[in-house]
C-alpha cells in the first residue's frame, strides 16, 4: 500500500539504530500508524523537519507490514512551541490515544477533535474543558456508545434542571436503584458535555470526574505516565 501527502500528528518517537527514527503517528485517513523514519537523523533532504510532537505533517509512506517506511514528510503549517504545562496536556492526550486507539483503523473526526485541541493548546488556551471534549470524541469515536443526550430509564431527553446518575455500562439514568455503579451529574453538565458547550466551573468538574470514570474502565489499572508527570510538575511548582 502507498499513501500519499495525507496528514498526520507524531504521537511518540524512538530512535532507532544510528540515523533512523520510530514513529507512531495519527493520521487523519488511516488512523493510527508505525513508520520508519530511515536515515532521519541524517537526511540532508529533510532539512527543517524536526518530528516533533505536536506539529501536523503532510506525510507520504509505503507499507507490506505493521511497519511502513516513511518516503516524504513536509510540514503542513508552522506551529508555534508550548508551554510546559500545555505540553503535559499533549502529552496525556498522546497516550490515551496510543493506549486506546486500534492500528489501522480511520477515525477522521477524532483526528480533526484532535487538531483543532493541539491549535488551541499552541494558542495558550489552557482551559481544561478542552481535554473534556476531546475525551468525549474519543470515546465516541472508539464505538464505547457513550450517550449524553438522553435518560436511558425513560428515553426522555435530558432535563437540565435535573440530577442524573451516569452508569458507567449503561449512561445517564434517573433511577438511581437499578444495582449498576453510577458517577453522579447534573443534567447541565450532560447538556453541556454533549453540545460543548461548558461554562459553569461546577459543571466543568463534573464533567471530569464523569469522563475519568469512563476512561478508566479502559485504561485499565496500568497508571497514566502524564498524569504522573503532571503530579510532579505541580509539585515542583509549589513555593519552598
Amino acid at each position: 500500500m502507498k499513501v500519499e501527502h495525507t496528514p498526520c500528528y507524531i504521537l511518540h518517537r524512538r530512535d532507532y539504530r544510528e540515523s533512523s527514527l520510530i514513529l507512531e503517528i495519527l493520521s487523519r485517513e488511516h488512523g493510527r500508524v508505525n513508520l520508519i523514519a530511515k536515515g532521519a537523523k541524517r537526511n540532508k533532504k529533510q532539512q527543517g523537519i524536526s518530528y516533533n510532537l505536536y506539529q501536523e505533517y503532510l506525510m507520504s509512506w509505503v507499507s507490506k507490514s505493521e511497519l511502513g517506511t516513511l518516503i516524504d514528510v513536509e510540514l503542513a503549517s508552522i506551529m508555534t512551541s508550548m508551554s510546559p504545562k500545555q505540553m503535559m496536556t499533549g502529552f496525556y492526550i498522546n497516550e490515551i490515544i496510543l493506549r486506546l486507539l486500534h492500528k489501522h483503523e480511520s477515525h477522521p473526526e477524532l483526528f480533526d477533535s484532535y487538531n483543532k485541541t493541539i491549535r488551541e493548546l499552541t494558542d495558550n488556551n489552557s482551559d481544561p474543558v478542552l481535554i473534556r471534549y476531546f475525551e468525549k470524541i474519543l470515546l465516541q469515536s472508539l464505538g464505547y456508545g457513550v450517550i449524553f443526550d438522553q435518560d436511558l430509564n425513560t428515553g426522555n431527553a435530558i432535563v437540565a434542571e435535573d440530577n442524573y446518575y451516569y452508569k458507567l455500562d449503561f449512561g445517564p439514568t434517573s433511577n438511581e436503584q437499578d444495582g449498576r455503579a453510577g458517577v453522579p451529574v447534573s443534567g447541565r453538565t450532560l447538556i453541556g458535555l454533549n453540545n460543548e458547550n461548558l461554562t459553569d466551573i461546577k459543571n466543568k468538574n463534573e464533567a471530569k470526574v464523569l469522563l475519568r470514570s469512563l476512561l478508566n474502565q479502559y485504561l485499565g489499572d496500568k497508571p497514566l505516565a502524564s498524569r504522573t508527570l503532571y503530579q510532579e510538575y505541580i509539585k515542583n511548582k509549589q513555593p519552598a
